[in-house]
């Protein structure tokens, strides 16, 4: 846990996880300055964005800015100001985003995943803390720069 205590994660908008994942990673310690969702039907999603609200308090976090079929150009020139340790966004962004030095996880990897229920939550970290361990992994070798020299070619 201390490895997400205290870093951010932005959300892209992919699969209509979000606002679930924001809330389980908020609990766990991390602030999530945005989550774009492709689509959000309030009559279905009040209940998680109540708990989302209420975590957030408990936490003494910051409430997410959601926003609802983003703008990627927009959405990018934030992530860009915000810096945030990682982003959780389709394939398309991903690469662009990991050659510009930001953390990524594909968010159809949650989609695919087996991350429902309480019996789960590991594999939920598990897939966050992937890129994480990964960059800091390449940072303890050294590679960190040699990655992102190569990705610029």
């Amino acid at each position: 846990m201390k490895l997400i205590r205290g870093k951010s994660v932005y959300f892209m908008g992919d699969n209509l996880l979000e606002i679930s994942i924001a809330r389980f990673l908020v609990r766990c310690g991390m602030t999530v300055p945005e989550i774009g969702i492709p689509y959000m039907d309030k009559r279905y999603q009040a209940a998680e964005l109540a708990l989302l609200e209420k975590t957030c308090h408990e936490m003494n976090a910051p409430l997410p800015k959601i926003i609802e079929k983003p703008d990627n150009y927009n959405q990018l020139q934030r992530i860009k100001e915000n810096q945030p340790d990682l982003v959780i966004t389709g394939m398309a962004n991903a690469n662009p985003l990991e050659a510009r030095g930001i953390n990524t996880k594909w968010s159809v990897e949650f989609t695919f995943a087996q991350i429902h229920g309480f019996t789960n939550t590991r594999d939920i970290l598990e897939l966050v803390t992937r890129p994480l361990r990964r960059n800091n992994n390449l940072k303890d070798l050294g590679w960190d720069k040699l990655v992102r020299d190569e990705a610029k070619v």
